[in-house]
């Protein structure tokens, strides 16, 4: 059996979910956009019109977040990701198995695929209390 299109697909889901992790990193959180709000509410002089509206929008993006953060989540990016590790393991060491002969090696990255894939769920399937990211705030 050829396993060339199942390895690249493996290698795309992975990049993808990668490019997708670091897309999800560099845009600003909720703290980030509310002091940007603030600093060009500031930079507006009082008697402009957007005053009171960007003022509301801020005291309105303070209240959502301070309700987001008071409530435990899980991270459903993070457990699809897991997910998705598991899968790529379960793969590889059927694949090894069912094989035989030469295959016996794809147990090597199976398994360390999937001690990440089963670390990611433990710790994204948990219910805490999560910012706007879905990172864990310490309690």
């Amino acid at each position: 059996m050829d396993w060339g299109p199942l390895a690249s697909v493996a290698v795309s889901v992975v990049g993808v979910g990668g490019v997708m992790l670091e897309r999800r990193r560099r845009e600003p959180d909720g703290r980030e956009r509310i002091k940007a709000d603030l600093e060009l509410l500031s930079l507006l002089p009082e008697d402009s019109p957007a005053v009171p509206v960007l003022r509301g929008h801020v005291e309105d993006a303070i209240k959502q977040m301070i309700e987001v953060e008071d409530q435990k989540r899980r991270d459903p990016l993070g457990i699809a990701l897991a997910i998705v590790f598991i899968l790529i393991a379960l793969g590889l060491v059927a694949a090894s198995f069912l094989n035989g002969g030469w295959y016996w090696w794809l147990t090597v990255p199976g398994a360390l695929t999937g001690i990440f894939g089963i670390a990611g769920l433990a710790q994204d399937a948990t219910r805490r209390t999560r910012d706007e990211r879905g990172r864990p705030i310490p309690e």
